[in-house]
């Protein structure tokens, strides 16, 4: 099947003016982690009676929450007895209350990640901290 090349150069055309056309939303590209963890807290569930643990959905996010983190921790030994420790810190905070409003735009996030990990090397003395 041949194409006309009218048909293609209208299509393209037309495709083009779609692109330009809609919404110009400014976006922020960024936000910085103390901006996340200062937010207003308007709209979020707060902690503040004690409640019991279901799991595993506890072992999970709890989107009500601004913020919450999940602890892996531990000591390990090497073949010569030599001992490390280490941490794995996963932090979550919301960007925007569950309230359902729709974002500014489609690849908007509600959430923002933060992981630190650390090893601890016991008789070395040293420590090694790594975060993104």
């Amino acid at each position: 099947m041949k194409l006309s090349p009218f048909l293609v150069i209208a299509t393209l055309a037309f495709l083009a003016a779609a692109g330009c056309a809609g919404d110009n939303v400014p976006v922020r590209a960024t936000v910085t982690v103390a901006e996340a963890m200062a937010a207003d807290t308007v709209g979020y569930a707060r902690a503040t009676a004690v409640r019991p643990f279901v799991f595993p959905e506890d072992h999970g996010p709890h989107p009500d929450f601004k913020s919450e983190w999940w602890y892996l921790t531990g000591n390990l030994a090497a073949a010569d007895g030599r001992r490390f420790g280490y941490e794995l810190t996963i932090f979550r905070f919301a960007l925007a209350p569950p309230d359902g409003t729709v974002r500014a735009s489609a690849w908007a996030t509600r959430q923002l990640y933060m992981g630190h990990f650390a090893v601890t090397d016991v008789a070395g003395r040293r420590f090694f901290p790594f975060e993104r």
